[in-house]
């Protein structure tokens, strides 16, 4: 019943409140909404409470401590200084992160250990996923009929350690990410360097873990729907060295293919 209960009140905190036009900052776009800032964040504290129910964070404290302080430094510089951000490793072996709504930022234990020698890299993947809060991609993605879907799998799952009920998560998940459109990605990635150069960062780690990125999908074949709805990898290092003026643009950036 609380299960049920919470899925409810997240669904009348997206629907509630009268439409209105707003002007984003970060995007320079005047965007419409069906909510408010303070229902945005109520939304992803109660979608990052059931996350870390189902995918415990890391125990270690000084990876928290650290994930958070490259977070907060990144985030200053950030158009939406409205919004209290919260960074965590989940204990995940995956090779992914994601972000809810609201200021909550999670990288997969799987990606952390690729990269958490490296503060600038750790900083491309956050500052990547904080310009998806900041240009509201998720929340306008959930505010869409297919947000609908999301959130009875992210909500509605049962907590506790069973795979079943994991699976169900990271499914959600799945979902959420797949819901941005190449669109979004693009813009995040504009936005991520303009916020790492900001805060200090040599914003050439976007190369590196798009690279990263790039060779875990040539691992595992992306799902036909990720296909139609993102970007390859090739085509955005290849916007992003055109951004950066960083290295030079090769073949394969041209070609849209991640073989």
């Amino acid at each position: 019943m609380k299960i049920k209960y919470l899925f409810l009140v997240v669904i009348m905190l997206m629907i509630s409140g009268c439409v209105q036009r707003y002007y984003n900052t970060a995007t320079h776009a005047e965007e419409t909404y069906f909510y408010s800032t303070d229902k945005e964040i109520k939304i992803g504290a109660s979608l990052s409470k059931q996350i870390e129910r189902e995918f415990k964070p890391d125990n270690d404290p000084l990876i928290q401590q650290r994930i958070n302080k490259i977070g907060q430094q990144v985030a200053r510089e950030t158009e939406r200084k409205e919004l209290r951000y919260h960074f965590k490793v989940l204990d995940v072996e995956e090779i992914n992160a994601f972000a809810l709504p609201g200021g909550y930022v999670y990288i997969f234990k799987g990606l952390w250990e690729k990269i958490e020698k490296d503060d600038a890299k750790i900083a491309a993947v956050l500052a990547h996923e904080i310009a998806h809060i900041t240009a509201r991609h998720s929340i306008k993605r959930l505010q869409a009929s297919y947000g609908i879907n999301i959130l009875s799998i992210l909500v509605a799952v049962t907590p506790g350690s069973d795979g079943y009920s994991k699976n169900k998560a990271m499914a959600g998940i799945g979902e959420l990410m797949l819901a941005y459109s190449r669109e979004d990605e693009m813009q995040a990635d504009f936005l991520a360097t303009k916020y790492m150069q900001l805060a200090g960062y040599d914003v050439a780690a976007i190369l590196d873990v798009l690279q990263i990125l790039q060779d875990e999908q040539r691992k595992k074949p992306m799902r036909t729907k990720m296909v139609q709805t993102h970007p390859y990898i090739s085509e955005r290092k290849k916007l992003v060295k055109q951004k950066i003026n960083r290295g030079s643009i090769d073949f394969n950036d041209y070609i849209n293919t991640i073989k």
